[in-house]
């Protein structure tokens, strides 16, 4: 890193350390709840490190919660009994209105106070192109389908090594993510849309497995961030780990 930071000296290029710092803060109860899905709680937060002209370092951490019935004592409904941790690092190049992305996840699923304390884990290296567009500005009076396109970002996911060393409880070989943010309706500082989420999974012995998850959502844009309120159903997840599928939940969200 040093060495870029003295080769963009060199040629010109400003160099800044930001430290600016975006996430989301939620919490979702589920429809059908059950010891396995009660009510999840997430935070996650990404920190724009170093800008060197149009390239970017970012460093993130998510970790999300899983609130049910404790294994050996069903009363207690609001025992965490699950995690889910995600570090990331990212390089980006921005590219209007593009970003290319080169980043890395280790994700892992760890069970606490439980009888099976499995954890399971990958690591991976990620290319990926995200639609980094200013937000329009809002106006005074009720629009449909605002004019643009919608916002998203899409990747190709790459599990090296293979050892267990970098991969436990999961067999992948290659993968695709895309998310896509339709905005339906603004009013002043209110919006409201639809957002759909898939990953698709190539696994090392020729099989395959998918997420695909939808939402609706309306939003308050207010000084310090956004306030939010949503339904999401998981139309289908044939994940070999924690599987979602069918499942609906209704939760709000904070971001910033």
């Amino acid at each position: 890193m040093g060495s870029l930071i003295l080769a963009a000296a060199l040629l010109g290029a400003p160099v800044e350390f930001p430290m600016e710092s975006t996430g989301v803060l939620e919490a979702y109860s589920f429809f059908n709840q059950s010891i396995e899905h009660f009510i999840y709680s997430n935070i996650e937060a990404d920190i724009r490190i170093l800008q060197i002209g149009d390239f970017s370092w970012k460093l993130g951490l998510s970790m999300e919660t899983y609130m049910g019935e404790s294994w050996n004592s069903p009363e207690m409904k609001f025992n965490i009994y699950g995690g889910h941790w995600n570090i990331k690092t990212q390089l980006g190049y921005f590219l209007d209105p593009l970003l290319l992305r080169l980043y890395t996840d280790h994700e892992c699923f760890h069970n606490i106070d439980m009888a099976d304390t499995l954890s399971e884990y990958m690591n991976n290296i990620k290319l990926g192109v995200l639609l980094d567009e200013p937000a329009p500005a809002r106006s005074e009076e009720l629009e449909f389908l605002p004019a643009g396109l919608p916002d998203g970002w899409f990747s190709l996911g790459f599990y090296r090594p293979r050892n267990e060393t970098f991969q436990k409880g999961h067999d992948f070989n290659w993968s695709m993510h895309g998310f896509v943010d339709f905005e339906g309706v603004s009013y002043r500082s209110w919006l409201g849309g639809l957002r759909y989420r898939g990953d698709l999974f190539f696994h090392n012995d020729g099989s395959g497995s998918s997420r695909h998850r939808g939402e609706v959502y309306f939003a308050y844009q207010a000084p310090m961030g956004v306030f939010e309120a949503h339904m999401t159903h998981y139309f289908r997840d044939t994940q070999p780990f924690r599987s979602l599928d069918g499942e609906t939940y209704w939760g709000i969200r904070f971001v910033w």
